[in-house]
């Protein structure tokens, strides 16, 4: 089994100072959670911040040799269960109608209150 583990840049970690890695590939399957940045977590709705992770989720993709179309499963974390008709418009006009990913989607607390969204994204490389 070969595991890689690509840590989180120093500007990354000094805004949210949680030691993890910024993705894991594990036998050519990527694994990473990925949240809006903070400058726009204090003021953006749940519609820019899911646009801003779907940009993230594309940029990280690709810096690991893979794209959108190669996502198998999504976990969507809601702050509030009221987001869920915005964000799933949102998702709608990103998700590859050809290549949809499985999709999960809760309402959970988030651990920073101004955090409307965070995804987990299991994809190939």
């Amino acid at each position: 089994m070969t595991i890689q583990h690509f840590l989180k840049s120093p500007e990354r970690f000094k805004a949210t100072p949680v030691v993890s890695a910024d993705a894991a590939i594990i036998n050519g399957t990527i694994y990473m959670t990925v949240i809006p940045t903070t400058t726009l977590v204090s003021r953006g709705t749940v519609v820019e911040q899911a646009q801003e992770v779907f940009a993230l989720i594309e940029e990280r993709l690709s810096r690991y040799g893979s794209d959108k179309r190669k996502i198998g499963h999504i976990t969507v974390w809601l702050a509030h269960v009221l987001d869920f008709p915005a964000f799933t418009q949102a998702w709608n006009e990103w998700a590859d109608p050809e290549c949809p990913p499985v999709r999960a989607c809760c309402q959970v607390t988030m651990a920073n209150k101004d955090i409307r969204v965070e995804m987990i994204v299991v994809a190939s490389t």
